[in-house]
């Protein structure tokens, strides 16, 4: 197989989308997975490790690998937290399902963005 021949990433998760169980777990982990990618972002970009980074936080390194990983939907009180000591902005933005997102606008220049819908609601993630 040529490599021009092999499906792109956004190709493959595509497919798995089809999947009814795997979307759903998609959708439930998506604020998950925006702040892990920017704590490891922010970790690569200040050469930090989990127990540094931990310290700065004020938390137990065992609980930035859990942010980490991407699978534990991160509270409110523990987005503030990583806001406050990281100087890191985070939107979220929950509207009922066809309403457009009021960060909508402001959600295109962030780093990491996610948005899935839920319940009956509509989720925007953008964490600068």
């Amino acid at each position: 197989m040529k490599i021009s021949e092999l499906r792109t990433w956004k190709q493959v998760l595509e497919d798995h989308l089809k999947s009814p169980g795997f979307r759903e777990e998609w959708e439930r982990t998506a604020l998950a997975r925006a702040v892990a990618i920017r704590l490891v972002r922010y970790r690569v970009d200040h050469c930090l490790s989990q127990t540094r980074l931990a310290k700065v936080l004020g938390m137990k390194q065992p609980a930035v690998s859990r942010l980490e990983d991407g699978e534990t939907n991160p509270t409110v009180e523990t987005l503030m937290r990583i806001s406050k000591a990281l100087g890191i902005e985070v939107l979220l933005d929950i509207a009922p399902d066809g309403q457009r997102a009021l960060a909508g606008k402001r959600a295109e220049r962030a780093a990491v963005v996610q948005s899935f819908s839920s319940g009956g609601s509509s989720v925007l993630v953008a964490i600068e």
